[in-house]
C-alpha cells in the first residue's frame, strides 16, 4: 500500500511540474489582435512602396510625359547582361 501511495504522489508531483513547465497559451483574442496588427504593418509597408507620379505633361510635339516622383531605390546589383529588346 505504501508503494502505491508513493507512486501516486510521485505521479502527481511530476504532472504538476510538467504543467508548470508549459508556457501560458495566449488567448484567441490576443492572437487575432496580433495578426491584425501584423497585417496592418504589412499594408502600410506596401502602400509606402507604391510609386507616385506627377500629372501628365504634353509637350509641343504631342508627346505625353508622366514623371515619377519617387524613383526606385538602387539595389546595388549590376545586371547580368544588357537587354537590347526583342530579337525576332
Amino acid at each position: 500500500m505504501k508503494i502505491s501511495t508513493l507512486a501516486l504522489v510521485a505521479l502527481l508531483g511530476s504532472a504538476s511540474a510538467a504543467a508548470q513547465a508549459q508556457p501560458a497559451q495566449p488567448s484567441p483574442d490576443a492572437l487575432a489582435r496580433q495578426a491584425v496588427e501584423l497585417m496592418m504593418q504589412a499594408l502600410q509597408g506596401a502602400i509606402a512602396n507604391l510609386p507616385q507620379y506627377a500629372p501628365p505633361e504634353i509637350d509641343a510635339d504631342g508627346n505625353i510625359t508622366i514623371r515619377r516622383l519617387n524613383p526606385p531605390r538602387s539595389t546595388g546589383q549590376v545586371p547580368s547582361r544588357k537587354d537590347d529588346g526583342l530579337s525576332l
